[in-house]
């Protein structure tokens, strides 16, 4: 469909990031990649001490959205048609019910920050965690780790995973990233503000002491190499753009497909309107297996999806599993 996209990465607000005072996990060597897979160097993981250090209250509060290629999408966003979510705002979207704890697809989905080292400055998407091997693995979209151009290693820094989050507490922790995992193909584009179908990665997270992280929270299934036509699936994420970011929002949709730049094809819907801060978010359907990562919405159509398909999600998640995760 060769359709450009407003990316839903967001911003946080670069105060405080001056010369010095930003802590970056220094790079080491990365282990040899999988075939179709590209991994990030491995980073000195941050202790919960730093973590905490460096994610104060106010940097997690003040994220704003990122518009990419703006002057290509509507001024004004489009309403969902038709809207399928009980509750439902214009745009297909509800509040979800607190506490998020309480329900296992708001306890699994969590916000994801980041600092991207080509700027400095500090962002947010959506992820969720998944069951794997190692029960260490959280999914998300390969744009909220990956940060270059075609073929520069260019990857997020100090990336943690607020599983629950809400409103700035944190009921389950707050999780350090060890590496990512993200397709070959996505490397080879990059990051260039379009929305692609295989906008899919795969975040390692450090245990911490004995507890792994989907022991603690659980996690959702997946289901690869999905296509054509899917209905009734709920999507789940935290829109800054819109919403302010601070609660988890959802909404249920009918998803068939879109043609990709690639070849493969993309989850796309007309029910839901994502907006910043969504990127990553998970694809739910009523197995609670994970279809698709949120990828993009370029408000005249509404949004689209990266599928959980066999030629990109399923290497990145062996990748991650092979490694111990």
């Amino acid at each position: 469909m060769g359709i450009r996209a407003l990316r839903l990465k967001t911003l946080l607000a670069s105060a405080g990031l001056v010369a010095g005072a930003v802590l970056v996990a220094a790079p080491v060597a990365s282990a040899a990649p999988a075939d179709g897979v590209v991994q990030s160097p491995q980073a000195d993981r941050f202790t919960q001490e730093q973590a905490g250090k460096f994610w104060t209250a106010e940097r997690l509060r003040s994220a704003r959205p990122v518009a990419q290629d703006a002057p290509k999408v509507a001024a004004q966003p489009r309403s969902a048609s038709p809207v399928l979510t009980p509750g439902g705002d214009q745009f297909g979207n509800a509040q979800l019910a607190r506490p998020y704890t309480s329900d296992f697809k708001t306890r699994v989905t969590g916000k994801i920050f980041f600092l991207n080292p080509r700027d400095g400055l500090t962002y947010v998407c959506s992820g969720s965690v998944i069951n794997s091997t190692g029960k260490s693995v959280v999914a998300t979209a390969a744009h909220c780790v990956f940060q270059g151009g075609a073929g520069q290693s260019i990857w997020s820094q100090n990336l943690i995973f607020i599983p629950s989050y809400d409103n700035n507490s944190r009921p389950l922790g707050t999780w350090n990233a060890a590496t990512f995992w993200i397709p070959t193909t996505y490397f080879n584009h990059g990051n260039d503000g379009f929305t692609h179908e295989d906008d899919v990665a795969t975040v390692a997270i450090a245990a911490q002491g004995a507890n792994k992280i989907t022991n603690v929270v659980g996690g959702l299934g997946w289901v690869s190499n999905n296509s054509g036509v899917i209905n009734g699936w709920d999507t789940h994420g935290y829109p800054q753009e819109m919403y302010g970011g601070q609660n988890q929002l959802h909404c249920i949709g009918n998803g068939r497909d879109a043609g990709g730049f690639n070849g493969d094809t993309y989850l796309f819907t007309n029910n839901c309107v994502a907006f910043g801060g969504w990127s990553g978010g998970p694809v739910i359907n009523g197995s609670n297996q994970l279809l698709a990562v949120t990828s993009g919405s370029d408000r005249s159509t509404n949004s689209f999806y990266a599928r959980a398909a066999s030629n990109t999600w399923i290497p990145v998640l062996n990748a991650a599993q092979a490694a111990g995760f």
